[in-house]
């Protein structure tokens, strides 16, 4: 990927995050940028290709602040709480429409988009599950791959659900309360006190 591709796609990220997909058109994409249509057709066929590059693109950038989590080698518990507050971060960013319109107007890119995060956060949540059980800071007895699935049927069906509003996606805490939720389910004696110790925020509240 060449600079100005990679230009093209960061712009056209910062515009499909803030406005939607379907209402931004090429020629907007072109203005924004102060870049010629020509130019930005020299590397993308069409808007469906910019569009499936760029959530791609995205993705990718969520999932490299994960595995750089990740790669800090904390335990169990301190890992899960910088995934949390990443993920809180991102959700005050989150623009539901921008969802709707990939599901919308680009089924098959939403299909391969969502499979690709589906199988990413599983892979997270199952790695941060396992690491936890053998680090004795959660349950012995828990199901890690039942866990890893519940978890995130509960992500997904909160971010489709009619109930939950933009406003609840949008609160700390709302997103507090979800996090307590999971933890509280998981985490073994030991656990509960290393929480308690380290992180009374998430104990007294």
């Amino acid at each position: 990927m060449d600079s100005k591709e990679k230009e093209i796609i960061e712009q056209a990220i910062q515009l499909f995050t803030r406005f939607g997909i379907k209402s931004i058109t090429m020629d907007e994409i072109s203005r924004h940028i102060a870049m010629s249509k020509k130019t930005i057709y020299q590397h993308f066929n069409d808007k469906n290709e910019l569009v499936e590059k760029a959530v791609c693109a995205l993705i990718a950038q969520n999932s490299c602040i994960i595995k750089e989590i990740e790669d800090k080698q904390l335990n169990a518990i301190e890992e899960l709480i910088e995934v949390y507050h990443f993920v809180n971060n991102m959700l005050k960013a989150y623009n539901p429409v921008l969802e709707f319109d990939l599901q919308r107007y680009f089924p098959a890119i939403f299909k391969k988009v969502r499979e690709t995060h589906r199988t990413n956060t599983y892979n997270m949540m199952l790695a941060n599950l396992q690491k936890g059980k053998s680090e004795g800071l959660y349950r012995e007895n828990l199901d890690e791959n039942i866990i890893a699935k519940l978890n995130l049927m509960r992500i997904e069906y909160l971010m489709q659900s009619d109930l939950v509003t933009p406003s609840d996606v949008h609160s700390s805490s709302f997103t507090l309360e979800i996090f307590k939720y999971h933890i509280y389910g998981i985490i073994s004696k030991a656990g509960w006190a290393y929480l308690k110790e380290n992180h009374p925020e998430f104990v007294n509240n």
